[in-house]
């Protein structure tokens, strides 16, 4: 049976109950009040692009792309809503539109997302998916800001359609990015070589998180990266030999990988605490979370944990680089289709890459719980919630 919509009112106390984490701590009524960003900046990767890619003219996505939710391609690489369209509207704040996409008049004054699918955080080089890496989307931001200082400057014309001065300082900086540095690396590195290279990400990671603090920003929200072996673009490649696999059908390799990283990242975090004064940085375990969803996704209502929802292919991946979703090639001489299936909300996985809506919401209905997130704030909740899936 397919799950009903997400209730936004638990989302919404799910999200009330960050706030402990967010604002320092205190009791229930008073993080109430004090949960209140003007607006939200975020960077990152497919995982979290709302538009930019498509926007950017890199390429464009088709039905059954957006289906599920927005009735048509929306620009994000899944059938509904992200991740982060779950948390926004947890704050009770319309989703965040794309820096670059000025169809349709958007309004920027509850922020913006830079994110772009491909993107890696290291600079891009000439093979790159997306030549928008994290340090180029951080000058997007300086841009940003110094043209809406300028705008400000002139007067009230523009005041509604953009943030002001002080939501740079007060707004919320959200990060969901590093997937695209490690597995691209994988096509022709060793693991060992790419476990070596998490260092110099970080680095790069680090520069960008302090040139932000350099400009006000003070609340920091990081997602680390999650099981990439379990992606079956990722199955399907490196896992023909079945020795590679984990007992989840996973690549081993890439999971390895994964959690070292976050292991590092989770070190840089605690670090950067001591190091910016006045910040608040909120390290959030987004692996563990979708590991748990691939290894006991029956107890959560799903019947695919790996399979694809839309590609081509069948059982046990659907999964085929040569036919990509909604669209239609000549495969073996023959046309063949990459098409959707029946019911997204029994599938994890979307097209091969990315997460159905359903499981964007599992994950943000457990990011809200605290308990994935150091400073963790589970403890620390007024309330009980069981969350409906």
């Amino acid at each position: 049976m397919p799950r009903p919509p997400p209730a936004a009112a638990t989302v919404a106390l799910l999200f009330a109950a960050a706030a402990l984490c967010l604002s320092g701590g205190g009791r229930a009524a008073e993080a109430s009040s004090e949960f209140n960003y003007p607006a939200v900046f975020n960077f990152g990767d497919s995982n979290s692009d709302t538009g930019g890619r498509v926007a950017a003219g890199f390429e464009s996505i088709a039905p059954p792309y957006g289906s599920t939710f927005f009735g048509a391609p929306s620009g994000r690489f899944c059938d509904g809503r992200l991740i982060i369209d779950f948390l926004m509207d947890a704050m009770d704040m319309p989703f965040l539109n794309a820096y670059l996409d000025s169809v349709g008049a958007p309004n920027l004054r509850a922020g913006v997302n830079f994110a772009q699918a491909g993107c890696s955080i290291t600079p891009a080089t000439a093979t790159s998916v997306s030549p928008f890496s994290f340090g180029l989307q951080i000058k997007q931001f300086l841009a940003f800001k110094d043209k809406v200082t300028k705008l400000l400057s002139k007067g009230d014309r523009y005041r509604r359609y953009i943030p002001q001065v002080d939501y740079f300082s007060h707004g919320l900086y959200m990060f969901d990015v590093g997937q695209n540095d490690l597995a691209g690396e994988f096509y022709w590195k060793s693991e060992d070589q790419v476990a070596a290279s998490i260092p110099t990400i970080l680095l790069e990671f680090e520069t960008g998180l302090k040139k932000l603090y350099e400009q006000g920003a003070r609340k920091f929200w990081i997602h680390n990266t999650g099981p990439l072996g379990c992606l079956p673009q990722n199955v399907a490649f490196f896992g023909k030999d079945p020795s590679q696999l984990d007992e989840l059908h996973c690549v081993a390799k890439h999971n390895r990988v994964a959690k070292l990283f976050n292991l590092q990242l989770h070190a840089l975090c605690t670090k950067l605490r001591g190091e910016l004064a006045g910040s608040s940085i909120t390290y959030v375990d987004i692996y563990t979370i979708k590991y748990s969803l691939i290894a006991n996704y029956s107890r959560y209502g799903f019947e695919n944990p790996i399979q694809a929802c839309c590609g081509y292919g069948g059982p046990p991946l659907n999964y085929d680089s040569k036919v990509p979703c909604g669209q239609t090639v000549s495969l073996d001489g023959n046309l063949v289709t990459a098409k959707g299936c029946k019911d997204s909300t029994e599938f994890v996985n979307w097209d091969g890459i990315h997460y159905t809506e359903a499981a964007n919401f599992h994950i943000a209905s457990q990011i809200l719980t605290g308990r994935y997130a150091d400073p963790p704030f589970a403890d620390k909740m007024p309330f009980l919630i069981k969350p409906k899936f």
